[in-house]
Parts: C-alpha cells; structure tokens; sequence
C-alpha cells in the first residue's frame, strides 16, 4: 500500500515537474519574445523621430523659400506673365434657392 502510495506520488510528481518546466520555457519565451518587441519598437521610434526631424528640416527649408518668392510677387509681374484685370467681377450670391434636390424624402408633419 505504501509502495503504491509512493509509485503514484512519483507519477505525479513527475507531471508536476514537466508542467513547471512547461511552463517556466513558455514564460522565458515569452519574456525574450517581449524584450526583443520592446527593443524593436524603441527602434523605430528614434527613427520616426529622425524622419520628423528630417521633415520639419525641410518643411522649413521651403517655407523660407515660399516667404522669398511671395515677396516678389505683384501686380506688375501679373501683367508680365499676361494675367489682366477683370472688368466685370461676379461673386458667388448667398441667397437660399426655394427648390432643393436631396437623395432622401422629408416627410412635412403640417
């Protein structure tokens, strides 16, 4: 009886052991696999902000170039490139038509 008691307690000890070792595999590799995603998105974020750098550079760059050029820019240089006054100049009314086209039908509770 004890021989038996004892037999089983190995056999479950056994089990108990490899679910451990299981588990404490699985729990390394996930601790590796976690690490390495936390290093690899480290990464790419200096490099995001190096690109935003590189960006901000170069939005500057033509910034300064676009306030130069807008500076030139007049009413002599647009009738030296053949634009001409407008005589007669039409402007977009805000006045409400009465008839509507919509997609949907509205429904008047009057």
């Amino acid at each position: 009886m004890v021989s038996t008691m004892f037999a089983q307690f190995e056999e479950y000890d056994r089990k108990i052991f490899w679910t451990l070792v299981a588990i404490g595999a699985g729990a390394l590799l996930l601790y590796v696999y976690f690490l390495s995603m936390s290093v690899v998105s480290v990464v790419a974020r200096k490099d995001a902000e190096r690109e935003v750098g590189r960006m901000t550079a170069r939005v500057a760059t033509l910034e300064s170039q676009y306030a130069l050029l807008d500076r030139d820019i007049d009413l002599t240089l647009a009738h030296a490139r053949g634009f001409v006054d407008v005589a007669v100049p039409k402007y977009i009314s805000n006045t409400v038509e009465e008839t509507v086209l919509t997609l949907r039908e509205e429904v008047s509770e009057n």
